[in-house]
């Protein structure tokens, strides 16, 4: 449920790896009705940049914070499941590996691909999807 939550997550909102790894649970929030994820970007000291969550993603998220149990708002959003370091925030080298693992079971083998190769997917995505450039450029800028 961690790892889908994770992929769904960096796929549909174009995120890095610090960007997962820096998430807490609190960081999840209603704007004006809509679900968001408050981040803490790339060479940035707070977390005043956010993305919209689709319903999916809101609800991947929801369903493993769920079978996970009880953690505080603080808590990161997602957690390690090692015997080492059970409970304390995932490493960018985890969810490169989750993703890399995900990819290769899909039969996408290729070293070229990695976890930033998702954001380059968000982002191709998004313009398919009809998104106006300007858009897609905020979205994919260094501030997020």
């Amino acid at each position: 449920m961690r790892n889908y939550a994770i992929i769904d997550l960096m796929i549909t909102g174009g995120l890095r790896t610090v960007e997962v790894v820096r998430a807490n649970i609190e960081d999840m929030r209603i704007v004006g009705g809509v679900s968001v994820l408050y981040l803490q970007g790339k060479s940035r000291s707070g977390k005043k940049d956010f993305i919209k969550l689709t319903p999916e993603v809101e609800e991947a998220i929801r369903n493993y914070l769920t079978a996970r149990g009880e953690a505080e708002a603080d808590a990161p959003l997602f957690a390690s499941e090692s015997k080492r370091n059970h409970g304390q925030r995932v490493t960018t080298r985890t969810i490169s590996g989750i993703c890399k693992r995900a990819m290769r079971s899909s039969g996408f083998n290729s070293d070229r691909l990695t976890a930033h190769s998702l954001r380059h997917t968000a982002v191709t995505l998004a313009l398919l999807g009809g998104q106006a450039l300007k858009e897609v450029q905020h979205f994919a800028s260094p501030a997020i």
